[in-house]
């Protein structure tokens, strides 16, 4: 497609020019004579590639200096290793090594926070990491945060934002809103931020990614929406269902999926960015009963509309990776819960490694202020089932260190957002989900969902999986919806396996929300009992399309 289109990127450049430095023995002379002296800053993130290029530059020289950080190797997805830096006396003997262990940017504060993080670091480059010495003066400690769900930890955010950037004289903070950051792991995150601090009036910029609703698949998903709500749907099946399936039913057409692709990139990105319209779908039905889906189109061109508004300095929003390299007087580091930092889909000891390496150029990038934060459950009224990231344990107060050689002692205070109901303090936290079979602590999101080991051995009750499937799918027939609208495999799969015999049972299982508790817990619990249930579809004249349910039973209903 490149050759067709008469163009390459940045990595064509460099292919190229290894080409011709291999090819052309004159060329690669010239430039020889030409540059003489070589500096690499960031060493640790050089691809093979580049190494590659850099040695063809060289030649048998070395005059070579560089200059890197092995606990910042950040960019493994193009290639990139510590290697190269971590071989480099023995690719070089008579190099001379100097550490820079001060540290000018950050407090001592911030800086003891960071030699914690690595302290529980495993693998080559933790063995050689530095432990950083702060030459500024004494700040405030760290603060770590734990609000009910995820739009009061944007709203929370943006209020102590609000503060920092009042003047001084009006009891503010006096902070100019371009030396203040909030950093996030994933570009989708970037929504509930931009309209939080929208509503509260904060001007903001982000970096190294669209504006949320100005990203390609939103622009697009946007239109589509429009239509369907103009037009109405063409599937008759969907002329009674609820906002979030028409809206799940309309992004499938654009590639989502109820399951993440496998990876990272611009396919991540892309579905991360549809996932969060799902989400946003589900959290406005939920608070705007008998809303239409004009209704909802109508509540996005609101928030893509105050979201134009231009700014010529403001918070910085970005990810972690386009925060490299770039340092704010105060930084908040949101949405730190298990799954998310780490990310789902770092499986090996080496991609975990690089999330904790992650989370520590994150810390680094504050000067002054730092505040790190988690959501216990994703939308309002949700149940408190998420985890603060486990790189934080033996830091955040309260917490115990698991495998550190080293206690750390953050010594910040955590202030928890007030839970809906409570007078304050933060909902207690459930433990970790253990294995069922051996007892293992589980970090896997699908292994959590099934309660045990992908290789311990499965107790499925294959007769009442068949017999779930079944009734799942006359359910869904029933609602002109997906079969996993319903429940998913994964947690019909956990419902056959554990067999609950109760409602406290059954809302164990991951999957198995207030909502789908209330509509099919009876119908499940009669299942896992052996006992029969009419058919819907003879129930379906007297209006009670739900089996043992009365009313719509998909009106609201959304998976947690």
């Amino acid at each position: 497609m490149k050759r067709d289109r008469g163009v390459i990127d940045f990595e064509d450049v460099l292919l190229l020019t290894v080409g011709v430095l291999q090819e052309r023995p004159d060329i690669a002379d010239q430039v020889r004579r030409q540059y003489q002296h070589f500096v690499v800053d960031e060493y640790q993130d050089v691809s093979p590639l580049q190494q590659r290029l850099l040695d063809l530059w060289l030649g048998e020289r070395d005059s070579l200096c560089v200059v890197g950080d092995a606990s910042q190797t950040i960019y493994s997805f193009t290639g990139a290793t510590p290697d190269h830096l971590l071989n480099f006396r023995t690719r070089h003997p008579r190099a001379t090594v100097v550490k820079l262990i001060r540290d000018y940017r950050s407090t001592p504060q911030v800086v003891h926070l960071a030699n914690g993080l690595l302290s529980q670091a495993r693998g080559r480059a933790a063995e050689h990491r530095l432990e950083l010495v702060s030459q500024r003066e004494a700040g405030p400690d760290p603060v770590y945060a734990a609000y009910a769900d995820e739009p009061a930890e944007a709203e929370g955010t943006a209020r102590r934002i609000r503060e920092l950037i009042t003047p001084v004289e009006q009891g503010g903070g006096g902070i100019p809103a371009s030396q203040i950051a909030v950093l996030y792991r994933v570009n989708a995150q970037s929504e509930l931020y931009e309209q939080a601090l929208a509503d509260a009036q904060v001007p903001y910029q982000l970096r190294g990614a669209e504006r949320f609703f100005e990203r390609p698949e939103v622009r697009e998903a946007g239109l589509l929406l429009r239509g369907a709500a103009r037009g109405g749907s063409a599937d008759p099946a969907l002329a009674d269902a609820d906002i979030p399936s028409q809206v799940r039913a309309v992004l499938t057409t654009r590639g989502w999926t109820p399951e993440p692709p496998a990876g990272s990139g611009a396919v991540r990105d892309r579905w991360e960015s549809l996932a969060a319209l799902v989400r946003l779908a589900e959290d406005f039905a939920a608070s705007r009963p008998g809303a239409t889906l004009s209704d909802l189109v109508a509540e996005l061109d609101e928030r893509a509309a105050a979201q134009h508004a231009p700014t010529v300095e403001g918070v910085t929003l970005a990810s972690l990776h386009a925060a490299k390299g770039l340092e704010w007087d105060a930084v908040f580091l949101v949405g730190l819960t298990e799954g998310m930092m780490p990310i789902t889909y770092a499986k090996t000891e080496q991609q975990i490694e690089e999330e904790r390496r992650l989370l520590y150029v994150g810390v680094t990038r504050a000067r002054r202020h730092l505040t790190l934060s988690w959501a216990l459950s994703r939308a309002p009224g949700g149940r408190a089932s998420r985890r603060p990231t486990r790189f934080l344990n033996g830091l955040r107060p309260g917490s115990q260190a698991i495998g550190a050689r080293t206690p750390g002692g953050g010594g910040g205070i955590e202030r928890g957002a007030a839970a809906p109901g409570g007078g304050g303090g933060v909902r207690r936290r459930r433990g970790p989900v253990h294995c069922r079979v051996c007892g293992r602590a589980l970090t896997d999101a699908g292994e959590m969902k099934l309660m045990r080991c992908e290789g311990c051995p499965s107790e499925l009750d294959e007769a009442l999986y068949e017999r779930l499937r079944d009734w799942r799918a006359e359910q869904a027939g029933l609602l002109g919806q997906p079969a996993y609208c319903v429940f998913t495999d994964k947690t019909l799969l956990a419902i056959a396996e554990a067999v609950p015999g109760t409602e406290p049972e059954l809302a164990r299982i991951s999957g198995v929300g207030r909502r789908k508790l209330d509509r099919f817990g009876a119908d499940v619990l009669a299942l896992c009992a052996g006992r029969e249930l009419p058919s819907a579809l003879d129930d379906e004249g007297d209006g009670d399309a739900g089996g043992s349910h009365s009313g719509d039973p998909w009106q609201n209903s959304t998976e947690k």
